[in-house]
C-alpha cells in the first residue's frame, strides 16, 4: 500500500523547479499586455518583470531557507545572504534600468538597431543602459559566487553546484540569477523530502522499491554509539532532476 502511494505521488518532489518558470511567464505575460506597437522597449519592459520576479523568488526562497538553516550553519548562512544580498542588488539594477529604458522610447517601434542610433536623443535611455549593465554584472558574479560558495561548503552535492554554475554562465540579461534560483529550487526540494520522511512517508527508490522513513533512528544511533549520524542520507543527496 505505502509502495503504491508513493509511486502514485512523484509529482510533488518536482513542484520547488517550477520556479525555474516564473521569470519566462511574467515576461510572456508582460509582453502580452504591452501596448503595440511592440519594439527596442518592449522587450526591456519584459526584462524588467524577469527581474521583478526572479528577485520575489530569491527574497520568498532565501529567507525562510535561512531561518530554517538549510544554508548552512550561522557562518555560512551569512554568508550566503551576503552573496544573495548583491545579487538583489544587481537585480534591483536591473529593474530600474530597464524600466527606464523602456519608459523613455515607451510604444515607438524601433528595433534593436533603429533604438541604439536614436535612442540616445531620449532622457533616460542612455543612463537606463548603462545602470542595467552594471546590474547584470553583479547578478553574474553574485551568482556564480553563490553556487560555488555552497558547493565548496558541501550544502549541495557537486553535481547539483556545477548545474548550478553553467546556469548562472548564461547572459544575465536572458534570465538574471537562474544559477541561484535551480540551487534554492533544490534545497526546497531536499526539504521537502525531510520533513515527509518525518510524517513516516515512503518513497520509491531508483529502483522502484519503497524508502520508509523511520522516526527516531538518528537520535538512536547517536545514544547508540555517541557519535552523530549520517546528516545526509544517500537518497537524499540527489533531487529528483
Amino acid at each position: 500500500m505505502e509502495v503504491a502511494q508513493g509511486q502514485g505521488k512523484p509529482w510533488w518532489r518536482w513542484s520547488p523547479f517550477g520556479l525555474l518558470l516564473v521569470a519566462p511567464i511574467a515576461a510572456s505575460i508582460t509582453q502580452g499586455l504591452a501596448p503595440m506597437p511592440h519594439g527596442h522597449w518592449s522587450s526591456h519592459l519584459a526584462n524588467t518583470a524577469i527581474s521583478a520576479s526572479q528577485l520575489a523568488v530569491l527574497i520568498i526562497v532565501a529567507v525562510p531557507l535561512a531561518v530554517r538553516q538549510r544554508l548552512g550553519g550561522r557562518r555560512s548562512t551569512l554568508l550566503a545572504l551576503a552573496i544573495l544580498a548583491v545579487v538583489a542588488v544587481g537585480l534591483v539594477m536591473q529593474v530600474v534600468g530597464d524600466q527606464r529604458i523602456a519608459a523613455s522610447i515607451w510604444q515607438t517601434n524601433y528595433g534593436d538597431h533603429a533604438a541604439g542610433l536614436v535612442g540616445p536623443g531620449y532622457p533616460g535611455f542612455a543612463s537606463g543602459h548603462a545602470l542595467a549593465a552594471r546590474g547584470d554584472m553583479l547578478v553574474w558574479l553574485g551568482g556564480l559566487a553563490f553556487t560555488v560558495t555552497l558547493g565548496l561548503l558541501r550544502r549541495v552535492p557537486a553535481g547539483v553546484a556545477v548545474v548550478g554554475v553553467v546556469f548562472s554562465l548564461l547572459p544575465p540579461w536572458i534570465l538574471p540569477g537562474l544559477g541561484v534560483v535551480f540551487v534554492l529550487a533544490w534545497l526546497l526540494a531536499r526539504g521537502s523530502r525531510r520533513m515527509a520522511a518525518a510524517d513516516g512517508r515512503s518513497f520509491p527508490s531508483a529502483g522502484g522499491h519503497s524508502t520508509q522513513a523511520r522516526p527516531g533512528f538518528r537520535e538512536h544511533d547517536q545514544r547508540e554509539t555517541g557519535t552523530r549520524a549520517d546528516p545526509e542520507p544517500a537518497w537524499e543527496m540527489w533531487p529528483p532532476i
